[in-house]
């Protein structure tokens, strides 16, 4: 069983000058996207080192799988990881000594030397993939680039490369009881060129997370505004057959009923059973009726009424999915 190093490259010369006299003792691939850096010369002078050049495509994740896929033995251990030496490659034989126990190693940023922009969208990142993907909840770090896994523990035909993130579509395509561990780490300032951090990135990994999500979150909203029709239509029906107060109380409920069976079916899909799932939901749902109204009244003496309710609309939202995902549906 051998052990390889992939790292994925563009105008990244300057770092693995000095970052491949570290890594002799692996089988290194680089994957490099047509740089015209130096790239080729400097990946010359090592025989560990294997260069894998692509001219006509573009993409972190997409360079990854492509060094993967090159790997003809299917028991290697594989680590990931970037150029620039924010990845200490002092934890490598680390990483690898821990694959002989683990299936999938993620790396946790235990110390981060981050500017504060980038913790802020690191920490919003991680928010947001914990909500959007439940698997990401057996890992310390969802939005570490520094990782590895043994190649025969991953369903590589059900991996879709895309944008920055690789490691979450290789943690959510696992096979079934594949052991995860995890690293420690310090996360240094890049040492040489500048961050690829950009907007592209973002919205690459926003469309990623809703991918990995099964888009259960947009089926979620879908539902959340068919009940506001179910509500006005009870609402309108039990009008002046009762008492105004109650009329709100079973139209809400109905809504609450009938979003529950929709969610349940066609956004998690039976993940739970119905008598596990329908209470969770229900006092969910109540609960987040309480916050929306809560948040709209206290934010009307600010702003104006209807963005004030809006806002409580949509903080209710992400409360209702959030613990809808992993409360009211969890497989747990």
């Amino acid at each position: 069983m051998k052990n390889y190093v992939i790292i994925p490259t563009y105008s990244e010369a300057e770092n693995l000058r000095e970052l491949l006299k570290l890594l002799k003792k692996f089988n290194v691939i680089i994957v490099d996207d047509y740089s015209g850096d130096g790239t080729k010369e400097v990946c010359d002078r090592f025989v560990n080192v294997r260069l894998m050049t692509r001219k006509n495509e573009r993409g972190l994740a997409s360079a990854v799988m492509d060094g993967i896929l090159s790997i003809k033995d299917r028991n290697a251990k594989v680590v990931v990881m970037d150029a620039d030496f924010q990845h200490d490659p002092k934890k490598l034989p680390e990483f690898f000594k821990k694959l002989d126990e683990f299936d999938f190693i993620c790396g946790y940023r235990e110390k981060s030397k981050m500017s504060g922009y980038r913790k802020l969208m690191s920490k919003t990142a991680k928010m947001l993939a914990r909500i959007l993907i439940p698997e990401t909840k057996v890992i310390d770090d969802p939005m570490s680039g520094y990782f590895g896994f043994k190649l025969n523990s991953v369903n590589l035909s059900k991996v879709e490369p895309e944008g920055y993130k690789i490691m979450l579509d290789i943690l959510t395509n696992l096979k079934p009881n594949a052991r995860i561990g995890s690293v420690r780490y310090e996360f240094n300032r890049r040492k040489f060129g500048d961050s690829k951090l950009g907007s592209r990135v973002i919205l690459n990994f926003l469309h990623q997370s809703i991918r990995l999500n099964h888009h259960r979150l947009i089926t979620f909203m879908l539902v959340g505004i068919s009940g506001v029709f179910v509500n006005e239509a009870v609402a309108f029906i039990l009008h002046g057959h009762t008492q105004l107060y109650i009329v709100f109380v079973l139209s809400a409920e109905t809504s609450i009923i009938t979003n529950f069976i929709l969610n349940h079916v066609f956004t998690f899909k039976r993940r739970t059973k119905f008598t596990k799932s329908f209470p969770r939901y229900n006092l969910i749902a109540l609960t987040g009726l309480v916050i929306n109204v809560l948040v709209a009244v206290y934010l009307s003496f600010f702003i104006y009424y209807l963005v004030a309710n809006l806002v409580g609309i949509l903080t209710a939202f992400v409360f209702n999915y959030s613990l809808s995902e992993v409360f009211a549906w969890n497989k747990d």
